[in-house]
């Protein structure tokens, strides 16, 4: 297993790492900064000690305070660089979104617009630069989903987009149980593969 070590003699930045970790769901060690760290993975420090470290060490503040994009931050330098950043959105009043990296589990989270919904995947995108983006957003709603469409071409450019047709998406799988209905939605949309967005107007197939 990947072992993911905080290592700095900063008490408010350790302080910073370990919540953002506990927070993203991510196991880590916590080490003094003269121990040994051949058998770490991936060092989180301070921008001030980064050079102690190498190229396994990430710093506090290269990393996003949102536990979804700080924890694929995380996973794109445990192995996983290069992995697909896979989204899926429901649209709707309420449009569930679902975050993926690799087959890892991001983040789930509900918004009340569109441009909040955009707003983050740009930080997805913005954040983990070097992996490949892939949106794929439900049918359903036609008019929301060529507006999300629209919207996702401006906030992340260099994105894929793909239109899903979500028949059979509403129903409550026991892999999702317990999760709102729009965000397990989201989530099987983002593993059923659509039909490619070309660059010019957006046009969404009957």
């Amino acid at each position: 297993m990947s072992r993911i070590c905080v290592v700095t003699s900063r008490g408010s930045a350790y302080y910073a790492l370990v919540t953002r970790l506990r927070r993203a769901g991510l196991p880590f060690s916590s080490l003094l900064p003269d121990s040994d760290i051949h058998e770490c993975d991936v060092i989180l420090t301070t921008q001030f000690e980064l050079s102690q470290f190498g190229q396994k060490a990430l710093a506090l503040e290269a990393l996003d305070d949102n536990p979804g994009v700080f924890k694929g931050q995380i996973l794109s330098r445990l192995g996983a660089a290069g992995d697909t950043i896979l989204v899926g959105i429901d649209p709707g009043k309420r449009t569930g979104l679902a975050v993926f990296y690799g087959q890892r589990r991001l983040a789930l989270s509900t918004f009340e617009s569109a441009a909040a919904v955009c707003s983050r995947i740009g930080a997805f995108a913005r954040g983990i630069p070097e992996s490949r983006l892939l949106v794929r957003i439900g049918n359903g709603n036609r008019s929301a989903a060529v507006r999300l469409v629209d919207m996702v071409k401006k906030e992340a450019p260099g994105a894929t987009i793909e239109v899903v047709d979500e028949s059979g998406t509403s129903a409550v799988s026991s892999k999702l149980r317990g999760i709102q209905r729009d965000q397990a939605a989201a989530a099987k949309i983002a593993f059923r593969k659509g039909d490619v967005v070309s660059s010019g107007p957006t046009r969404i197939r009957d």
